[in-house]
């Protein structure tokens, strides 16, 4: 900074030296030229008094003597011109009555009544010249201009002598102030950098410096100034620490999305939830426009009919996301704490309703399914009730057929609500179960073992094949067996008599990998993604005939995702399916 401050101080002295000399050269130029042309005036009156005089005696005149003498009398080049231009006399060059003069700039004001110098090159002499016309005058019946010029070369030799002088003066004054200006300036700087030195302190977060400058002036008064500043300063940020710590503690915690905009819409607040819900990014910060956050025109005509009516508003929306998420929003103004009236803005809650939206729909689904699945088993028994309560018309073929039509319905009835409480269970999974290591060979076997006596009715092979070594998996036995019974029993109803279903498991990287395929009916490609919704059936008539409820796959679907695995199928129509469950190792 000192070297910057020499640098401006010595660039200071120079430029007010230069616009000095400049001036003072453009001065004393102006006015050698101005006594010049003064002089150039007052010679051309005279000789145009002189050639008025000759013509009242009628003299005879000799042009080419007359310039001679006027010349030799004034000291400067005399030049007689005729109105179109023509040279009459000239007193140095009588070759240039061959040239005419009408386009020189000194005729073309002679012509137009001015009388001004004009400065250019002389074409005889080649020096630079100074060329005054006076107006035309009429001598003898002949209108003719006087033109007088004289160089002005001189003016250089004496430009040359004045800067020599100021070169001079400038490197004796840049001598001497540079002595100067250095002492000055180091007593300057010296405090200067002591302020300095505390600011990088400051703006590091330290504000325990304090700096000492005894200079009685008004640098003394701005570090006494710098000092009470850095105290309030250290106490205003103590302070703004411990609010914003609250404030980051409290908008983090928060499920829900918080928005704060002020009156000209620009945010004052956003939080992450907010930017989560609302796909915002980072780039958008404090102070970037509404319209760079919100871009839902639902939930941007409310924030607009809040600010325009001055009252709250509640609506649930749907944003455009490719999760298709509903939200609540609530809007209300925000006011000065020491003035109810004055509205500083508008604050915005916006909660993630999905989850809950979906939930109650899958509850009324849930609902309406189960009532449908219920409704026609009762039916079906309350049928043959009615029939069976005619008991005596009724032959022994058909009393047995009612009685055995009424326990196929009552067994379906009874797996349909076994179903519904086992789902019921495993979604509350983490209440009930008991999780423990599992032994995989073991309770494959075991539910091998279990549902190979259903296999063999209809004549279907049950095979089963474990790596060695399988990885430990943590979990519910009882609902991993379940898990297995499920997708077994499916491969049962749905194979052909004669068929094979084979059960596999294996490692795979940190994953354990449970596949049960069979060569049954297949799965249509297009129902391959719905087969584990609650009460989806491929074949609803063949479902029932096979006594499924429809809830098997869901069930088997709930168990996989809470031991934090996944459940894929592939299938082939009249070719069989393929179930590949993965299960995390532990």
């Amino acid at each position: 900074m000192k070297r910057k401050l020499l640098i401006s101080y010595i660039s200071l002295l120079l430029v007010g030296t230069l616009i000095t000399g400049v001036l003072s050269f453009s001065f004393i130029r102006n006015s050698y030229i101005k006594n010049k042309e003064e002089k150039l005036i007052s010679n051309a009156n005279l000789i145009i008094d002189s050639l008025m005089l000759e013509q009242e005696l009628q003299a005879k005149r000799n042009y080419f003597w007359l310039v001679q003498n006027f010349a030799g009398q004034i000291e400067a080049r005399v030049t007689f011109i005729d109105d179109k231009g023509q040279v009459l006399a000239d007193s140095i060059d009588n070759s240039i009555m061959f040239v005419n003069q009408r386009n020189k700039p000194e005729f073309i004001l002679a012509e137009k009544g001015e009388v001004r110098s004009v400065q250019r090159i002389d074409e005889t002499t080649g020096k630079n010249s100074i060329y005054l016309t006076m107006a035309m005058i009429d001598i003898d019946g002949r209108k003719m201009i006087i033109r007088l010029s004289d160089d002005i070369e001189d003016i250089l030799e004496l430009n040359m002598t004045f800067l020599r002088y100021i070169s001079i003066s400038i490197m004796v004054g840049l001598v001497v102030a540079m002595g100067i200006g250095y002492w000055q300036i180091g007593s300057i700087i010296k405090p200067i950098k002591e302020l300095k030195a505390a600011s990088k302190l400051i703006s590091k977060g330290d504000f325990k410096k304090r700096i000492k400058v005894k200079t009685n002036d008004e640098l003394q008064d701005l570090g006494d100034s710098f000092n009470k500043m850095a105290m309030k300063l250290e106490k205003m940020i103590s302070a703004i620490k411990d609010q914003n710590i609250k404030m980051d503690s409290m908008l983090t915690g928060m499920t829900d999305g918080v928005i704060a905009l002020d009156l000209n819409k620009k945010i004052l607040l956003i939080n992450h939830e907010s930017r989560e819900l609302l796909n915002v990014e980072q780039d958008v910060v404090i102070g970037s426009p509404m319209d760079k956050a919100i871009q839902n025109n639902e939930m941007y005509e409310m924030i607009e009919n809040t600010f325009i009516h001055k009252k709250s508003y509640e609506e649930e929306m749907k944003l455009m996301d490719e999760n298709k998420r509903i939200v609540k929003v609530k809007s209300s103004l925000m006011k000065n704490k020491n003035d109810n009236d004055d509205v500083i803005g508008v604050f915005l809650l916006i909660q993630d309703v999905t989850e809950i939206r979906k939930l109650e729909a899958l509850k009324s689904e849930f609902a309406a399914n189960v009532s449908h699945e219920l409704r026609t088993p009762l039916t079906l028994i309350s049928g043959f009730v009615e029939t069976l309560q005619s008991w005596e018309s009724l032959d022994e073929k058909d009393r047995k057929m009612a009685l055995n039509i009424i326990e196929l319905e009552t067994e379906r009835l009874k797996r349909l609500i076994n179903d519904i409480l086992r789902l019921s269970e495993i979604e509350n999974i983490q209440r009930l179960a008991k999780y423990e290591v599992l032994d995989i060979e073991g309770l494959i076997n075991e539910v091998q073992y279990m549902m190979s006596g259903i296999a063999a009715k209809k004549n279907i092979q049950l095979k089963t094949h474990i790596e060695k070594n399988v990885h430990t998996l943590f979990g519910n036995s009882d609902w991993f067996k379940q898990m297995l019974v499920n997708l077994i029993e499916n491969a049962i109803k749905y194979t052909p008599t004669g068929g094979q279903i084979k059960v596999s498991a294996k490692n795979e990287q940190n994953e354990i990998s449970i596949m049960v395929m069979d060569n049954g009916i297949g799965i249509p490609k297009e129902d391959c993604e719905r087969i584990f919704e609650r009460f989806y059936r491929v074949d609803k008539a063949r479902s029932r005939d096979v006594g499924g409820t429809g809830l098997g796959l869901t069930i088997v679907k709930h168990i996989v995702t809470e031991f934090g695995g996944t459940i894929e199928v592939s299938s082939k129509l009249n070719q069989g399916s393929h179930f590949k469950v993965r299960l995390p190792s532990k």
